[in-house]
């Protein structure tokens, strides 16, 4: 009794409903199980002095323009327990568009004992530090975690928190996942450089105010009415949906994990791009006696086609092979046992050129706009493999599943599961590991650019007003995101920064094999 009263004592209570806000409910892929349980921290540490009132001043004028007013919202959940947006008919001082916060120290960010601390470049392989000692330096106290940080207050959709030192700037973007993922976020900080920089002319239109352009993105055949569109066809991986027991082998082989071994860190590799360069030589040359029929060549000259792989390709192929090959398990693993590799790509460009197009060019689509790609391996092929095998595996996949019948059979299962269990499905076997990887370089976060707010320029090598470092956070609940990785792409000097959740000793196997990599 005393359980239930405590209980119910406790229950938060969302604000009241302010009449002239405009609701607009949330768009299909954006509000899921996952992203609803994703907080994410995007902090930008900049060698120069920024105005703080600059910078977020031309981030409040960007959030008062038509459509792109949307992201000051208020997130509240409706009667049917779907999420809605709230947007004030006017930001004020009370109910302002970004939820800012500043702190000043009055010293170099080297003398400060959490500032010092953060990761840089050397010119060498290196593994940063735990991000978790020098979190409480990239956010505020009351930085919010989880969806009840929005449900359960008047709170604005992103928090911007900026820290000032004498020779240094931190700037941190904490968002829920419904809100954008992270091409979205590219849009919004370039529209957000615009402004700063008064060419507000360059903010593009906002696209998808108080409609979902993506409603019928997997939808049957009979339910598009859309000329133009991809003939139905089977996503490739159906037959692998996990089910019954092997679901349920999978899912308890998942909490085992995360019940027995708690200790995880979060950790961010930094790889000088001579490293990458030697990698993507040997990878060729790996493929130099493969048969052409059998992985994606380069035809851009007829006469003399070549293997193809990107940096993408070989750095996800290197990454997930250390992180897997890192794991205290392995050694006693069965060699059949299946990895999945999970990459994430983004829908954006297919969207936009593949009919019935749903996405026009030019314009800001601000959301989650994302689906999967996936690879199958055994544990002996994916570590004993040469790695330009394992990559061309990688890049045969991209191609074979992005195409837009793909992308659309795969949608389909997604939405169909989602509405039934609130989540998609699951495909490989009930034994198996997947990693998830991600790939920011598009988004060209290093190329950030804050001139317009520099007030003093550092000093040192590096680009005024361009980040030289950059690191992501996330907070989830309910999940983990343990064993995934990303790239976050390339620094200004050519370094390559990847980050990835790993359990702690799995971190030491990591720090060992780079060590020998030196």
């Amino acid at each position: 009794m005393a359980f239930l009263f405590s209980w119910l004592k406790s229950k938060p209570i969302p604000p009241a409903r302010v009449t002239t806000d405009t609701v607009i409910p949330l768009h299909s892929l954006d509000d899921t199980n996952v992203n609803r349980s994703v907080a994410l921290d995007l902090s930008l540490k900049y060698e120069d002095v920024l105005d703080v009132g600059k910078l977020a001043g031309a981030l409040e004028r960007l959030l008062e323009r038509p459509g792109w007013r949307k992201l000051g919202a208020r997130l509240r959940m409706n009667s049917d327990g779907k999420l809605e947006y709230h947007i004030p008919a006017e930001y004020t001082k009370e109910r302002p568009a970004i939820n800012l916060s500043h702190i000043s120290h009055d010293m170099s960010i080297s003398e400060h004992p959490q500032g010092c601390k953060l990761p840089q470049a050397t010119g060498s392989i290196q593994v940063t530090s735990d991000v978790s000692p020098y979190r409480s330096l990239l956010v505020s106290g009351d930085s919010p975690t989880t969806l009840d940080d929005w449900l359960y207050t008047d709170r604005a959709q992103l928090t911007l928190h900026i820290v000032s030192f004498t020779d240094a700037t931190l700037v941190t973007l904490t968002w829920l996942h419904t809100l954008l993922d992270i091409m979205g976020k590219k849009t919004l900080l370039r529209a957000w450089t615009a402004m700063l920089e008064g060419r507000e002319d360059d903010v593009p239109e906002f696209y998808g105010y108080d409609s979902d352009p993506l409603a019928t993105l997997g939808a049957p055949i009979d339910e598009t009415y859309n000329k133009g569109t991809p003939e139905e066809e089977e996503y490739v991986y159906k037959h692998k949906a996990l089910a019954g027991w092997a679901m349920f082998r999978w899912v308890l082989g998942y909490m085992w994990e995360l019940l027995v071994y708690r200790q995880e860190e979060m950790h961010t590799v930094i790889l000088p791009d001579a490293y990458l360069k030697k990698l993507r030589s040997g990878a060729l040359d790996d493929l130099s006696s493969v048969h052409p029929a059998t992985i994606v060549m380069d035809t851009s000259n007829p006469t003399n086609p070549v293997p193809f792989l990107t940096d993408g390709d070989i750095l996800c192929a290197w990454w997930t092979r250390l992180i897997i090959s890192s794991q205290p398990w392995v050694s006693s693993a069965s060699p059949n046992k299946a990895i999945q590799i999970m990459n994430v790509l983004g829908m954006r460009p297919l969207l936009t050129e593949t009919s019935s197009k749903l996405l026009p060019k030019g314009i800001a689509f601000i959301g989650n706009c994302t689906t999967h790609i996936l690879s199958f391996f055994t544990l002996h092929d994916f570590l004993s493999l040469p790695l330009g095998l394992v990559a061309a595996r990688i890049r045969s996949d991209l191609v074979a599943q992005s195409t837009r019948a793909q992308v659309e059979a795969n949608m389909r299962l997604a939405k169909a599961a989602m509405a039934k269990t609130g989540h998609p499905p699951l495909y490989g076997e009930g034994d198996m590991m997947f990693s998830v990887f991600t790939n920011w370089t598009k988004s060209e976060m290093f190329d950030t650019d804050f001139k317009g707010a520099v007030a003093t320029e550092g000093k040192g090598e590096h680009v005024v007003g361009k980040p030289t470092g950059i690191f992501g956070d996330a907070t989830t609940k309910g999940f983990s995101v343990r064993n995934s990785g990303s790239c976050v792409g390339m620094d200004g000097n050519g370094n390559w920064w990847l980050a990835a959740r790993l359990r702690t000793e799995t971190w030491r196997n990591v720090e060992r094999a780079l060590e020998e990599m030196k």
